[in-house]
């Protein structure tokens, strides 16, 4: 099967790869379409021994044509974090396209309960349900609710996911970003606010946030989060930053604020994602993307290819218009 291969650093490969077959409880998926991300671009600048398939946000058909999506957190199921229903918790987990072979492939075997069907659904639109999961997942640290106003700070497709996960948990959200372009595209994609970090949240929201999402890496976003957001607000440390984002722990201390963090999805998260973008809750289809051929994806993973959109998808079996 044609397959990108991750090896040494700064390295990704179009080869011909062999397909193993399905081990015990796993289901074989044709890969249709596939996502990249900046974790996959991280794994090719890092490298990978042994050498790795990469690509956690795919989608496919079973071999009876069943579609599907991949959700890729797979925990040992015997700990009590597996045991509790979060996987993503699971000291022992590896994760589809990190851990073990992902979806920049013709073929790949998973774990029978994380092929999720996705009947109904656009299968281009289908490894946006990954990140959308990652979004669901934080949401529950916050105890989001019908009434709340919420900041989202950054709107890559991260921050946009997450506005559109707040919306539909009933909440009115303002977005924060530097840029006047994303700004603008928040704005279209259905921000209730938009502004930048010069402008007071309360002042536009008219009361100050109850939540918080930093979508944006570095020390700043979060600092400026912890200080806009209500006293008695919570804040969900969701982006990562290289070498980490110090806190100010008198803010979180005379602001009574409540910080919390995570990573990765359920499969509960995702069958979640999964409803709410066959009910139009959650509008994927208008977040912007672009799709490449496979034969394109290790220079996108090198990032020499040159895009710029927002999302970009693969389409691994060579049938998108």
């Amino acid at each position: 099967m044609r397959a990108v291969v991750v090896s040494a650093p700064g390295t990704a490969e179009l080869v011909e790869a062999a397909c193993r077959p399905p081990g015990p409880g796993e289901v074989r998926v044709r890969v249709a379409v596939a996502g990249i991300c900046g974790t996959d671009r991280r794994l090719a600048a890092r490298g990978a021994d042994p050498p790795r398939i990469p690509g956690h946000e795919a989608a496919g058909h079973l071999d009876d044509g069943t579609p599907v999506g991949i959700h890729p957190d797979v925990g040992c199921g015997r700990c009590p974090h597996c045991l509790a229903g979060l996987e993503n918790r699971c000291p022992d987990k590896r994760s589809v396209g990190l851990d073990r072979d992902g979806g920049l492939a013709e073929w790949l075997c998973v774990p029978a309960a994380h092929a999720v069907p996705v009947a109904g659904l656009d299968l281009r639109l289908v490894p946006l349900l990954e990140p959308l999961a990652c979004c669901l997942h934080a949401l529950s640290t916050l105890g989001v609710g019908r009434g709340d106003t919420a900041l989202v700070v950054g709107a890559g497709s991260m921050g946009l996911l997450c506005m559109w996960a707040l919306q539909a948990a009933g909440a009115t959200v303002a977005v924060a970003q530097r840029s006047p372009e994303r700004r603008a595209l928040a704005a279209r994609l259905g921000a209730d606010v938009v502004l930048d970090p010069g402008q007071d949240p309360q002042a536009e929201l008219g009361r100050a946030p109850s939540v918080a999402v930093v979508a944006a890496p570095g020390t700043e976003p979060l600092a400026w989060a912890l200080a806009k957001v209500a006293v008695g607000g919570r804040v969900h440390a969701f982006a990562s930053t290289p070498g980490g984002a110090p806190v100010d722990a008198n803010v979180v201390h005379y602001r009574h604020l409540t910080v919390v963090g995570s990573t990765g999805s359920t499969v509960g998260d995702y069958r979640r994602a999964r409803d709410l973008a066959a009910s139009g809750e959650v509008p994927l289809a208008r977040l912007p993307r672009s799709t490449v051929p496979l034969e394109r994806a290790p220079a996108v993973l090198l990032g020499r290819d040159g895009h710029g959109a927002l999302k970009i998808t693969v389409d691994v079996e060579g049938t998108s218009q």
